[in-house]
């Protein structure tokens, strides 16, 4: 496990996140995680309370009742398209071809439209350009079957991002690459187009990192005006782990997942103005949450809009 100890400006602070400690420091204006809660701003606790109004739940199935959830995602298989199938040292500098590209799958267990997303998702497993990241939902959770993985605030990121693109509805599977592209009926192709897309994009943010007796110390530098907020999330996600569906649509399926995300914090905001230092390191012990096999990332992602909603990820970086 990982720990991560944090120092803003010359003011130190020490926060333990379940095994892992993070020290952000430098000249950098970075403050906490506020009141959005971890990871979910823009939530529906901000549209309760005069944020920006609820993604409107899509048409139902009229085999279907709707989830007790105010964000219901469409239920024809999907904007994906996807068929209801299981087919398949010294300070070193991150180049661009060092800093992979995050490709986000929201899925779930329960979702017969979403095992061809999964087996997708698997084979960018391997590439070391691309860090794939399965996010489990848990609105389709009334269908029968509960997804082991899904939690709420995976959710509320979804949700998330259907408010920052101006979407009215959620749905699996939904594949989102670098925080803000994502395409109808999106394939194999499709997927590789956007993921080249991104990695020609114009670097935003520079990275060093450096191994030290403390640990890993990683230097963020921003490279032009970032034009807002940025946050430092913290994933722990698990690289594989395959589920025997007992019920729901897909009874009788064992579906192997890939890069499951097990929990996902925010760290700090940062202002962009100035380099962020972080020190990371090994603290803690596996426990029945995070076992032996997790493993760690830090995603550098601006904030959009008053609601500080998900969008570019200028950064990602693999802690182990």
């Amino acid at each position: 496990m990982l720990a991560v100890s944090a120092a803003l400006r010359s003011k130190t602070l020490i926060t333990a996140l379940c095994g892992l400690t993070a020290a952000c420091g430098g000249m950098a204006a970075a403050q906490g995680a506020g009141n959005g809660g971890p990871g979910v701003p823009g939530g529906p606790a901000d549209a309760a309370n005069g944020g920006s109004p609820p993604v409107i739940a899509a048409p139902r199935h009229p085999g279907r009742s709707a989830p007790s959830s105010a964000y219901a995602p469409t239920e024809f298989g999907g904007l994906n398209s996807f068929a209801a199938t299981d087919t398949p040292p010294p300070m070193e500098s991150f180049g661009l071809d060092a800093i992979p590209v995050v490709v986000e799958l929201f899925t779930s267990q329960g979702c017969s439209s979403c095992p061809a997303a999964d087996a997708m998702l698997a084979t960018l497993a391997g590439e070391p350009g691309i860090l794939p990241l399965s996010f489990h939902v848990d609105y389709w959770d009334y269908l029968g079957w509960a997804d082991s993985f899904a939690r709420p605030e995976f959710t509320a990121r979804q949700e998330s991002y259907a408010r920052a693109a101006g979407e009215h509805a959620v749905y699996t599977p939904q594949l989102i690459v670098g925080g803000v592209d994502t395409a109808v009926a999106l394939g194999p192709a499709q997927l590789m187009g956007l993921i080249d897309a991104s990695r020609v994009a114009p670097a935003m943010v520079s990275v060093q990192r450096e191994a030290t007796k403390d640990g890993q110390r990683i230097e963020l530098m921003p490279l032009s005006d970032l034009g807002g907020g940025v946050e430092i999330l913290l994933i722990r996600y698990a690289p594989e782990r395959a589920v025997e569906m007992t019920a729901g649509e897909n009874r009788g399926k064992v579906v192997t997942y890939t890069n499951v995300v097990l929990s996902l914090d925010r760290l700090a905001e940062w202002d962009g103005s100035a380099p962020l230092r972080m020190t990371v390191s090994p603290d803690g012990a596996a426990d029945d949450r995070y076992p032996e096999d997790t493993r760690h990332a830090l995603l550098v992602q601006k904030e959009q809009g008053g609601d500080n909603l998900p969008g570019p990820i200028l950064a990602a970086i693999r802690l182990d």
